[in-house]
Formats: C-alpha cells, sequence, structure tokens
C-alpha cells in the first residue's frame, strides 16, 4: 500500500512541476492588442463582394406565392367589435337573468347562511332548484330574443326586459300551481 501512495504522490509532484505557474500560463496566453496601433484602412466592400457567392434567385421562384381568397378589405375592426359586444351581450344578460332572479338569489344564499341544519344538509335543494330554472329560463329567454343585441334600441331592450319579468311571474305562477 505504501507502493501505492508513494506512486500517487509522485504522480501529484510531477503533475505540478510540469504544469507552470498561473501567472506564467496567463502571460504566456494573454492576446496582444496595442490600442496605440493604428487601424489598417482595408476597403470592406470589396472584402463584402469577395465572401458573397452568386445568388440563386431561380430556387427561391418555384412557388408561387399563397394569396388569400377571401378578399378582405381592412374589415378587421368590426369583426372584433362583434366579438367584443357579443362577450358584453352574454354579460349583460347573465347580469339580467341574475336581476329577474335576485329574490330567489337572495332565498338560496339565506337558506346557505342561516336555514336549519337540515336545509344545509340537503345543500339547500327546494331553492337552489328555484333559482336555477329561474336563471336557466331567463338565460334563454333572454337569448333567443337577442337582448342587448348589436343592433338593438334601448326600447327594445326595455320591451324585452319587461318581457322577461312577466316570464318569471308566469313561471312563478306555474310553480304554485303545480
Amino acid at each position: 500500500m505504501t507502493n501505492n501512495n508513494n506512486k500517487a504522490r509522485e504522480f501529484i509532484e510531477t503533475y505540478v512541476n510540469q504544469s507552470t505557474d498561473e501567472q506564467d500560463y496567463l502571460l504566456k496566453e494573454q492576446p496582444r492588442y496595442d490600442p496605440t496601433k493604428p487601424i489598417p484602412n482595408v476597403k470592406i466592400e470589396e472584402q463584402k463582394k469577395e465572401q458573397l457567392p452568386e445568388k440563386t434567385e431561380s430556387h427561391f421562384n418555384i412557388h408561387a406565392q399563397t394569396v388569400n381568397p377571401i378578399s378582405t378589405d381592412s374589415s378587421d375592426k368590426p369583426s372584433m367589435e362583434i366579438y367584443t359586444s357579443s362577450r358584453e351581450q352574454r354579460n349583460e344578460i347573465h347580469e339580467t337573468a341574475l336581476t329577474v332572479c335576485a329574490d330567489l338569489h337572495e332565498n338560496l344564499m339565506t337558506c346557505f347562511q342561516h336555514g336549519s341544519w337540515w336545509d344545509k344538509a340537503k345543500m339547500c335543494e327546494e331553492q337552489k332548484q328555484k333559482f336555477w330554472a329561474c336563471y336557466s329560463a331567463q338565460k334563454q329567454f333572454l337569448k333567443g330574443v337577442n337582448y342587448k343585441g348589436p343592433g338593438n334600441t334601448e326600447q327594445e331592450d326595455a320591451r324585452i326586459l319587461v318581457g322577461a319579468y312577466k316570464l318569471r311571474d308566469k313561471l312563478e305562477n306555474n310553480s304554485e300551481t303545480a
């Protein structure tokens, strides 16, 4: 084992002796640049001409340029407006359906907060069914008559809203008789 230790020690010592000092290495490998030396004037344009190969334009003319068959004028903005108005219309329909069914929503929230333990255990199922029936019927009605649509006037929307409240009363009367 001492023989192996001696060999390892000899190897390390010879490696250290053979390698030069860090400073010597850095001095030897450091780039030599003299900032005071003037830069030789070489015409760059001539070098670029020599480096560029001949252009082969025929290679790029194999396929014709793709053209959209549907002609488009600068009508991209109206489609964006329609998208924005349809999103706004969905939000308006949601808000209006919640407003029309607000008392049922309030009953549902009151049941969850202050209802009996039995109602809470059943997840206020009766109130929930009444609210969701009203809400889904209102949304379906408002979508069907294009409430707050892009071409509607405020008078048309007000007439549609009156119809929504009449539908709500009709649904309430049907649930009481059943």
